[in-house]
């Protein structure tokens, strides 16, 4: 069976590409011993830019084929200065990394000044190396609802899945069972990455 490996510390970055992968009936694993990666400067301009940088420099140090993603936030009724973007974990011009709970409370008074419910989307940089270098990369844009009322559970990694509904169902991501959030990441992005994973990998 063809195996890739998730070149990322986040457990929930995981969990979400092995639900949009799930069609393809490959093996998608974390990265075990997570010690063994680099230091990424995550400096790029764009998502592609920066799951470029993190997939090469993974699949160099473990000598495996490495899926790296990078995600940016865009919402509707900011401005392109006001825009989260990459920097979806900065808050201010402040050093220190913010929180789960911290993201949140930022995010929920950001969406609630613009209305308190309103759509947006993610843009994902996806990008597949080996140790020899970058095999392809994929830009993926995937709208969003969001809402400033903030659901009671929270996804360790990935905060703002209790700021987002399924517009089908009305359903925070966060509250969602790991079934449920497999289907939706499979609406969400599935097609595209499969289709990318497939030509990249020749399945």
């Amino acid at each position: 069976m063809i195996e890739i490996i998730v070149g990322t510390t986040n457990e929930a970055k995981v969990k979400q590409i092995l639900g949009a992968l799930a069609p393809l009936n490959i093996s998608v694993k974390g990265v075990e011993n997570k010690d063994l990666l680099p230091k990424v400067d995550e400096d790029g301009q764009t998502a592609i830019e920066n799951a470029r940088k993190k997939a090469i420099a993974y699949a160099e140090a473990l000598n495996q084929t490495i899926l790296s993603m990078d995600n940016a936030l865009y919402l509707d009724g900011l401005t392109d200065d006001q825009q989260p973007g990459l920097n979806v974990r900065r808050i201010g011009n402040g050093d220190k990394r913010p929180t789960d709970e911290d993201l949140l409370r930022h995010y929920s008074e950001v969406i609630k000044r613009l209305g308190g419910r309103i759509n947006g989307h993610w843009e994902f940089g996806v990008c597949i190396a080996n140790s020899q270098g970058s095999l392809g990369e994929i830009n993926i844009i995937s709208p969003r609802v969001f809402t400033s009322e903030i659901s009671t559970k929270v996804v360790p990694g990935y905060p703002l899945e209790s700021l987002q509904v399924d517009p089908e169902s009305g359903k925070y991501i966060a509250e969602m069972q790991q079934s449920e959030q497999d289907e939706f990441w499979q609406k969400a992005i599935g097609k595209p990455l499969c289709d990318f994973v497939s030509s990249t990998l020749k399945i």
